[in-house]
Formats: C-alpha cells, structure tokens, sequence
C-alpha cells in the first residue's frame, strides 16, 4: 500500500520480545515466536478494540462471539456445543450466558429429549442488537486487515489457515 512502510523496516513488541530473549536465552530459538506471538497479541488487540467498539451495544468481544453464533445457526444450539465452536470452556460460556440473559440477549432452557443437555437460543432482543452490532465490527476487522495488498491478505488468509488446521487437530486429538 502506498505510505505504508515495508514489513522490514517495522518494528514491534515481538521484535522486542524475541530480541530480549537473544540476550538472556541465546541458545532458545525463537523463530516460533516470530508468527505465533504475533498472531496472539493481534488477537488480544483486535478484542480490546471490539470490546470497546461493542461497549455502545451494551456486549463485549465474548457476548458478541456467542450472539453471533447463535444469528447463524438459525435454530437453538447445546451449550457444550457452543463452548466446543467458541473454543472456550462450559464456565466461560456459562459466564457470558449468565449476562446475556441478565440484558435479555440470550436464553437457555433444558431439551426436551434429555433434560442434561441445555440449548441456548437469541431473544428477539438479541437477534436485533447483533444484527445491529455485526456490521460495525466487520468494519473494524475490514480497516485492520485494509493494512495488507490482495495478495498478502490471500497469502496470509492461507498461512493462518493451515497453522489453525494444525493447531485444532491437535487439540481435538
């Protein structure tokens, strides 16, 4: 992009981190760091930017991932299901839940076929605040990810692809 500087010439808190680990640990090799580290820290930045875009609608990043699993799927959806789409635990989703239906967002009931399992489902409340809520945030997402030309955002849409194939198969066994 014109203006921007080459990726050579940027410097950021990964190039600190793995330079200060070649001076305490030279023999570590860091290289992982180099894209993983990257990628965790954009992934925290990019939820501290949504949670403040989304403090407006009255959600954060984690309410915001659950409505917007549930405006999907169309139909009421198992909450350890949910937790396994959202790659969180059953208590993470029981927090956001408890708070979805405070704001009457969300709501959970037992299934009729098994009174263990517990479906949640958007109120017509939820429906509207992500339908309202979605577009902002793909406009977030579209002006971070705008940094990078055609061909780097399809080269990068590739790479994280099969790191995150990699990184699910292991921990789904």
């Amino acid at each position: 992009m014109p203006g921007t500087p080459d990726s050579h010439e940027i410097r950021d808190s990964v190039d600190e981190t793995r330079a200060a680990w070649a001076t305490v640990r030279p023999e570590l090799d860091t290289t992982a760091i180099a894209v993983l580290g990257r990628i965790h820290r954009l992934s925290r930045a990019v939820t501290l930017l949504s949670d403040a875009l989304l403090e407006p609608f009255g959600i954060g990043r984690g309410e915001f991932d659950v409505l917007t699993v549930l405006r999907r799927s169309g139909s009421p959806v198992a909450a350890t299901r949910l937790a396994h789409l959202l790659t969180v635990s059953n208590a993470a989703i029981t927090k956001r839940m408890l708070r979805l239906e405070a704001s009457g967002l969300a709501e959970r009931q037992r299934a009729s076929h098994d009174k263990r399992v517990v479906l949640v489902d958007l109120t017509p409340a939820g429906r509207d605040l992500i339908d309202d809520a979605l577009p902002a945030q793909l406009a977030l997402e579209a002006e971070i990810a705008a940094v990078l030309g055609g061909g780097d955002r399809e080269a990068t849409e590739n790479a994280l692809r099969r790191l995150l194939v990699e990184a699910e198969r292991r921990l789904n066994g």
